[in-house]
């Protein structure tokens, strides 16, 4: 396969590495802290639920980052976007 823009693809190559670096180490987080409020959920303070969602926030837009960047990678290999969208 050829690449046709290389400038999306180094962008896109990117934001995909942005995005996977943020859910590769956000997800264990992610599970502690699921693993937490199941066990004792009435000692979780609220400074440390205000952490959690943040987390969970954060890792959707890894997420969403990585699904821009595979977009992008993908978009920079179709031959209609050599010049565009004509």
């Amino acid at each position: 396969m050829e690449i046709r823009n290389q400038r999306n693809f180094l962008i896109g190559l990117i934001i995909l590495i942005l995005g996977s670096f943020v859910i590769v180490f956000d997800y264990p987080q992610i599970e502690y802290f699921n693993n937490l409020e199941n066990d004792n959920y009435i000692t979780i303070e609220n400074d440390q639920k205000e952490i959690f969602q943040k987390i969970l926030i954060e890792f959707t837009i890894g997420i969403i980052l990585f699904g821009i960047g595979m977009t992008l990678i993908i978009i920079s290999m179709l031959k209609r976007c050599e010049n565009g969208f004509r």
